[in-house]
């Protein structure tokens, strides 16, 4: 049985759905109540109140634990302290249940961003990190904890840093540039490019996405390892929003705005460990995830 936490956010609902439809057994977990319909075994759960994890961890006796509740890098920066309280604290709360309870193995989504400044391109597992968010410095804080967790106490654990992840239940009001683009362009407003376009994202479908978290777990030679989770392939912004509006077939209305200073281009996943680990890569196209995208689009934003 897996325990999911973080089970109401973009990626949760889309493993949610993976997990329904084949029949893998799990109990979802959020901070919110009752949060999902009677169809998913679910608990409300606070990461943070260490009593409450444990009793969780001890009642359910999971096999294996995908870890995806997260304090959001933009909060991060307003409020450092409450950030390191769910992102750090939150986490120990449930390495240390795991290790009372033996549970077998953790996935925990770790964050592209923590490499900071960008030295070499693909950017590879092994490239310095010099984190430039409080979330970026949790993420990476915990990678350490999982390593030195599987040092001392034999804790088993995989993290995949996602790159930039995207699909259905990725809302507009999330700021991310994907619902925000196909938003705009629905609704004939003006679409900002910041620069001449040319910056680029190494952009991962979320059905991919939940779909190697769970691979990963069901691996047992996929084990105490750092993973990039991205395709390894770079589209540049403006090509973005032109396949946006390829999809929608509309025509989009795009307004230049001058570059934002310190903004990272060209960022893209090195994934040749990935292919060793998992043996395959992420099979999605951008073009048939944004039309996927654009079908729940229809139907849930617009």
């Amino acid at each position: 049985m897996i325990l999911i936490t973080g089970a109401a956010g973009f990626i949760g609902k889309n493993l949610v759905l993976f997990l329904q439809k084949r029949k893998i057994d799990f109990c979802a977990t959020d901070i919110y109540d009752d949060y999902f319909l009677s169809d998913v075994s679910y608990s409300k759960l606070d990461i943070t109140d260490r009593e409450t994890v444990f009793d969780l961890i001890s009642s359910l006796k999971p096999d294996f634990i995908i870890h995806l509740s997260a304090h959001p890098l933009p909060a991060s920066i307003k409020d450092p302290y409450i950030n390191a309280k769910v992102n750090i604290l939150g986490t120990l709360n449930i390495l240390d249940a795991m290790k009372e309870y033996k549970v077998k193995k953790i996935v925990f989504t770790s964050a592209s961003s923590l490499v900071g400044e960008v030295q070499k391109n693909p950017v590879s597992e092994d490239h310095p990190c010099t984190p430039k968010t409080p979330y970026g410095v949790s993420k990476y804080a915990v990678e350490h904890f999982l390593r030195v967790y599987y040092e001392l106490y034999g804790l088993n654990y995989v993290v995949f840093r996602l790159f930039n992840v995207y699909g259905p239940y990725q809302y507009p009001e999330s700021g991310a540039l994907i619902p925000v683009v196909m938003k705009r362009i629905l609704n004939d407003e003006d679409v900002y490019i910041f620069g001449d376009g040319s910056s680029a994202r190494d952009f991962i479908f979320v059905g991919d996405v939940v779909s190697f978290l769970v691979k990963a777990l069901e691996n047992e030679k996929v084990t105490n390892v750092i993973l990039n989770l991205g395709t390894g392939k770079l589209t540049s912004i403006k090509d973005l929003i032109y396949l946006v509006a390829k999809v929608l077939e509309k025509s989009p209305k795009i307004v230049y705005k001058p570059a934002r200073p310190g903004e990272i281009t060209n960022f893209s996943a090195d994934v040749t460990n990935l292919k060793r680990y998992i043996r395959e890569l992420p099979s999605t196209s951008l073009d048939r995830g944004l039309t996927l995208t654009y079908s729940w689009f229809k139907k849930e934003v617009i």
